[in-house]
């Protein structure tokens, strides 16, 4: 009888210890945070076609309505914070791209779609709110851009 409280015992603490590994507990999923970029990676995201439909800071989140053709495959949008290549004061406002990969997907479907990215890692010090700059990269450079506000 001993034998079988104990097995029963341990298959509970093997059930419990075993299932910790899948709860995930984190409100950065629905706002995860951006990419730096440098001279060194700069090209290490891909660039392919998107455009922005809206942007606007929500608290400590970009929220963006993005569109792009697709439709058959998953597609991956990073927001990137590109590095200035000198450090020396007076420092340009921060600049986030935003960049596509569509993994090779050539349907032609519209594809409409939102996205959340944590941008609290470019509050300044002593201040209560950061201009920024939003663009789109391109495989040719910026393709357009917009100055936004992130009040905090």
């Amino acid at each position: 009888m001993k034998q079988l409280l104990y097995l029963k015992f341990l298959a509970l603490i093997f059930a419990l210890v075993a299932c910790t590994d899948h709860i995930i507990v984190s409100e950065t999923t629905d706002c995860p945070k951006y990419v730096e970029l440098n001279f060194s990676n700069y090209n290490s995201l891909n660039t392919d076609p998107i455009s922005i439909i809206s942007a606007k800071v929500d608290g400590d989140c970009l929220k963006l309505t993005l569109q792009y053709g697709g439709g058959c495959k998953e597609h991956q949008v990073d927001l990137a914070l590109i590095q200035p290549e000198c450090g020396t004061p007076p420092l340009p406002p921060p600049t986030f791209e935003i960049r596509h990969n569509a993994n090779g997907d050539v349907c032609k479907a519209l594809v409409t779609k939102e996205y959340s990215f944590n941008i609290s890692g470019i509050r300044e010090e002593g201040k209560n709110k950061t201009d920024f700059i939003l663009g789109i990269g391109s495989s040719s450079g910026i393709i357009s851009t917009n100055t936004y506000t992130y009040i905090y």
